[in-house]
């Protein structure tokens, strides 16, 4: 699964050149050290008329249109590979190019539990090329709520690799580069064809490092870089 994650840089211009967008100063999610389900994040869809490139501002946590309490994302903040096709939520999305979205991140977390309980879990924070910004492959919908429009997103999973693996058993998809990125948000693929993407990254690209667990409790304290290393080694 994937229930927290980080995209650190505030460089719009850097971001924007790397996922090939025009970026702001109200983008959301940019310098964040620990973004969690039920928060603004930035995805990047498709103007599938242009083919432009779009930011957009989504919440985390995949309300569908049947959905009558915003309560209904916490239980949709990730969608498993394997069952893509057969769920009502998100096998329609999948199939649709304008549903299939990027989400930007620089690492995402996983946790350990301690082997005294009356110790915090200790977070492990993975990363990708030595800590290169990339894009969880993402689902997104939009619709009204209470009279207002809501665009909300989910981030697909699979199998663990093997360095994820050693913490747990699954972990977000993480798209190898540029092209698998177009793929994904083209219209020329086939649901089967959208699918067939979400495999693990290879693991020789990614590597774990343990995490401050001060970040265990969101908005327990001010996000910096102090969040990404265990309290002995940030002094």
């Amino acid at each position: 699964m994937c229930g927290r994650y980080t995209l650190t840089s505030s460089d719009q211009r850097r971001l924007g050149s790397r996922f090939q967008l025009e970026l702001g100063k109200e983008t959301p999610g940019l310098g964040r050290f620990n973004v969690a389900p039920t928060q603004e994040v930035l995805t990047v869809n498709t103007d599938l008329g242009t083919g432009e490139r779009l930011a957009v501002a989504a919440r985390w946590g995949l309300v569908p249109f049947w959905a009558r309490d915003l309560k209904a994302g916490y239980k949709m903040i990730n969608a498993r590979n394997d069952r893509l096709m057969e769920s009502k939520a998100y096998g329609p999305l999948v199939k649709k190019s304008k549903n299939r979205c990027l989400i930007p991140a620089d690492g995402f977390y996983e946790w350990l539990k301690a082997e005294n309980p009356k110790q915090p879990r200790q977070p492990v924070r993975f990363t990708v090329d030595g800590g290169e910004p990339f894009a969880f492959a993402g689902l997104t919908v939009s619709r009204e709520w209470e009279g207002d429009p809501l665009t909300s997103c989910t981030i697909i999973t699979t199998e663990a690799n093997d360095v994820v693996s050693r913490v747990h058993d699954r972990m977000p998809v993480i798209l190898p580069g540029e092209d698998a990125e177009q793929a994904w948000l083209t219209g020329e693929l086939t649901a089967e064809e959208a699918v067939s993407l979400c495999v693990p990254l290879d693991p020789d690209r990614m590597e774990a490092k343990p995490a401050n667990p001060v970040l265990n409790k969101v908005g327990g304290a001010k996000e910096g870089p102090d969040f990404l290393v265990p309290p002995e080694d940030s002094d």
